[in-house]
């Protein structure tokens, strides 16, 4: 005789715990996962066919990559190359706009938070006419690319095309101020080893960040030349600055360091309280390894997830990784309400165990 029957399957969002109904064996699939290649959260009962006193309860499904990454890292400043699986959350953003003056192919990253949803930067997503009026692009001119690691095995990644793309309402080409955009998947895709959401700020400590000096991880390829076909870029290597995803480890820069940092240079510059800076004083390579609206994660020390505190959004004219030229990143754990907004609670797919709650 087996145990008996759990409630069906339930997800509350932020903090509520799952719950499920065991198959004809006594493994429980939680509903949240779509089958895949490497199972993420499967439980099962005890050898007495019992559950126990308490519920099964599940992993983070998101910012929980199978493969995780190392745990202490040196200080890395030209980056290095990622294993597959590092960063299941990075997406690559193809945009072909004729629209567009000057440049009508370009490329970009985000985050993927959902099985519907990719995070990014909206300064990657805006057509940019002559009169300079800033409106999205349309979106039967964007693709996007998942589970990619080494650009030539595309036929190894998942290519969605997009339903919907909304840019922040207070977006300012100017300053770069409020550059955040989300984009809905036409498609929605399936959460396994190399696709797998990244997660937002959550708890308090998380939303009040990142803290100055807290080090984070930003990926990308390092695409070089916006301005050659997709063909040449998708078939034939991309043209990057290398075929396998690269990462870097950044401190979190004062904010105060980093206005003056930019603020003494010229007028034209503002870091606004959306934005944070992040890399090192002396220089050294930065986000130039990455691309725009890549997300800059920073791990929990609590739960272990990894979380999208930022976004690559701008930097200064000098050569990239200048001495006191700061990668500046749009502010993520500002723009969380705007988020639930646009997209509804369906992305909080977190399920913690309450004892990470801390």
């Amino acid at each position: 005789m087996g145990p008996s029957p759990l409630p069906r399957g339930t997800i509350s969002p932020r903090t509520g715990q799952g719950s499920g109904t065991p198959a004809s064996d006594p493994t429980i699939r939680w509903p949240q996962i779509s089958p895949a290649r490497t199972p993420v959260t499967l439980k099962g009962c005890g050898r007495a066919r019992s559950w126990g006193p308490t519920l099964p309860s599940c992993r983070p499904v998101c910012g929980q990559p199978v493969r995780p990454l190392p745990g202490i890292i040196k200080r890395i400043i030209g980056g290095r190359n990622a294993e597959p699986g590092f960063f299941p959350w990075q997406a690559l953003i193809v945009v072909e706009d004729t629209s567009r003056v000057p440049n009508d192919k370009w490329f970009g990253s985000g985050a993927l938070l959902s099985d519907s949803w990719v995070l990014t930067a909206a300064h990657v997503l805006r057509s940019q006419r002559r009169d300079n009026t800033v409106i999205p692009v349309s979106k039967e001119h964007v693709t996007v690319y998942l589970g990619l690691h080494d650009v030539r095995n595309k036929k190894d990644a998942v290519n969605r095309t997009v339903e919907e793309i909304i840019l922040h309402g207070g977006f300012d080409i100017q300053n770069y101020n409020h550059d955040i955009a989300l984009v809905k998947l036409k498609e929605k895709v399936t959460m396994e080893a190399y696709v797998m959401p990244v997660c937002l700020p959550q708890f308090e400590h998380e939303l009040e960040g990142p803290h100055p000096n807290t080090l984070g991880l930003v990926a990308g390829w390092g695409i070089s030349n916006p301005n050659i076909t997709v063909d040449e870029i998708i078939s034939s290597g991309m043209r990057t600055l290398s075929d396998i995803l690269q990462y870097v480890k950044l401190p979190v820069v004062l904010h105060a360091e980093c206005k003056t940092s930019y603020e003494s240079r010229s007028g034209n510059y503002s870091v606004t309280e959306n934005m944070f800076c992040a890399g090192y004083y002396e220089g050294g390579k930065d986000t130039c390894l990455g691309d725009s609206g890549g997300a800059f994660v920073i791990q929990d020390p609590g739960t272990q997830r990894w979380v999208a505190q930022g976004l690559v959004s701008w930097g200064g004219p000098e050569e990239c990784g200048s001495k006191q030229v700061y990668g500046v990143y749009t502010k993520v754990s500002n723009y969380v309400d705007w988020v639930e907004e646009k997209t509804g609670p369906s992305h909080r797919w977190t399920v913690l165990d309450p004892e990470l709650k801390r």
